[in-house]
């Protein structure tokens, strides 16, 4: 890997889910809900656009985009929590709970899950840190980024890993908590 890039200000990142598309409503929330939480002092960029050098910045990841999955392979041995298989569900290595979102007869999302991760950097472990906010659903990426600023709740921990939950009402997430923080390594 590279230096870090000149830019100090972190690097918000954002994907596409399929080349083309638009970006999500749930990480448009998040990126919202970010922006507002830090101010302006962040950079968007979009997954597939950032550089080497860019890769040893301080780094918010937004939802299930190819940045998010490296840099979640790459802390695979230092977090208990995980996405199943394309995204599917949480579930908890240390407990075997799996948190899966559910929906309505009608197959509208009712219960929506989110990571919250705050971890070194893996590509710059010495001198950046990477926060992951990232969902089942969109609604699950939006409530997670709500949730990184509740330190409360995260359990004041500085690099920590926590499952969100939120229940989904008429197309809106609502009364979201932190149903399992810890601290990580």
């Amino acid at each position: 890997m590279g230096a870090a890039s000149q830019d100090s200000r972190p690097l918000v990142v954002y994907g596409l889910r399929l080349p083309g598309a638009t970006v999500a409503e749930g990480d448009l929330l998040a990126v919202v809900e970010l922006q507002a939480q830090l101010g302006s002092a962040v950079r968007l960029v979009e997954a597939e656009a950032v550089t080497d050098n860019e890769l040893c910045d301080d780094l918010i990841l937004i939802g299930g985009n190819s940045l998010t999955e490296r840099v979640l392979e790459r802390l695979d041995g230092v977090l208990s929590l995980g996405f199943a298989e394309h995204g599917s569900s949480v579930y908890d290595r240390k407990s075997g709970f799996a948190a899966s979102p559910r929906y309505d007869d009608a197959g509208e999302p009712r219960v929506d899950y989110g990571l919250v991760i705050r971890a070194a950097n893996p590509f710059a472990p010495e001198t950046a840190e990477v926060v992951v906010v990232a969902g089942c659903g969109g609604h699950g990426t939006a409530a997670a980024a709500e949730a990184f600023d509740e330190a409360e709740a995260l359990g004041g921990y500085r690099h920590f890993e926590a499952l969100v939950e939120t229940a989904v009402f008429r197309g809106s997430h609502r009364d979201t908590f932190v149903r399992e923080a810890r601290g990580i390594a």
